[in-house]
C-alpha cells in the first residue's frame, strides 16, 4: 500500500523557516544588550539596527524556498517588534530548549550565557534543517540552494554575534548529529524521495563547508 501524504504547503515551509529566525532576533537583541536585564532588552531596537543585514538574509530566505511575497510578510507582520514585545524569561527557556529550570535566574550572568549559548545553537540547526527542507521541495537546484543555506546560516550567525564560518561549521556538524538521522534512518516515515534529497544535500553541505574547522 502506498503510503499517502498531505500536500506540502508553501505557509507551513515558511513557518519552519521563520519561527528558529525570530528566536535568532531575540537571541540577538539579548547578546546586544549586554548585562541589562531582560525588561530593558528592545526587540525593535536590535531589528532597526541590523535591518540592512536582516533583509539580505531575507532575501536568501526566499530564493531558498521560492517564497511568495504573501509568505515573506508573515515574518515581517508576526515577528513582534512592530508590537514592542518583550523579550521574556519565558521565550529564552523556549528558544533554549529548557537548558535551565523554570523559573531561570536572568540576572545570573552564567545563567543567562548558558541560555543565550543554547539557544544560538539550537536555532542556527533548526534554521538549516528548515531551509533544507524547504529547498527539497522548492529550491532552485541542489548547488544553487546549498550555497544559499550555507549564506543564510553564515548571516544569521553574525546576527548573534557568533563568526560566520564558526557558525556554518558548527551547525552543519549540529544539524548533522540532532536531524539528519531521524529522515534517513530505513524506519523514517520521510515521504518518498526525500531520504536521497537530504542525503544528497547533506554530502552538497560538507562539500561547501569543512566541517571540523
Amino acid at each position: 500500500m502506498t503510503e499517502q501524504y498531505a500536500p506540502i504547503s508553501e505557509t507551513g515551509l515558511g513557518y519552519d523557516v521563520f519561527a528558529p529566525l525570530w528566536g535568532i532576533l531575540e537571541l540577538g537583541a539579548v547578546t546586544a544588550s549586554g548585562a541589562r536585564s531582560l525588561r530593558d532588552v528592545s526587540l525593535a531596537d536590535f531589528v532597526a539596527a541590523n535591518r540592512e543585514e536582516l533583509d539580505r538574509l531575507l532575501e536568501v530566505v526566499r530564493d531558498v524556498g521560492d517564497f511568495s511575497a504573501e509568505t515573506m510578510a508573515i515574518f515581517e507582520r508576526q515577528g513582534g517588534w512592530n508590537d514592542n514585545r518583550e523579550v521574556t524569561a519565558e521565550y529564552l527557556m523556549m528558544y533554549s530548549g529548557c537548558i535551565e529550570g523554570y523559573p531561570p535566574a536572568t540576572g545570573d550572568p552564567a545563567v543567562r550565557r548558558r541560555m543565550v549559548h543554547m539557544g544560538n545553537d539550537l536555532q542556527l540547526a533548526a534554521l538549516m534543517h528548515a531551509l533544507v527542507g524547504a529547498a527539497t521541495v522548492r529550491g532552485p537546484g541542489l548547488e544553487a540552494a546549498s550555497a544559499l543555506v550555507v549564506a543564510a546560516v553564515r548571516m544569521a550567525g553574525s546576527l548573534l554575534g557568533v563568526d560566520s564560518e564558526r557558525a556554518a561549521s558548527d551547525t552543519f556538524r549540529m544539524w548533522r548529529v540532532k536531524f539528519l538521522p531521524d529522515i534517513l534512518r530505513p524506519d523514517s516515515p520521510s515521504r518518498e524521495g526525500s531520504k536521497e534529497e537530504f542525503r544528497k544535500y547533506a554530502h552538497a553541505l560538507e562539500g561547501l563547508i569543512d566541517p571540523y574547522t
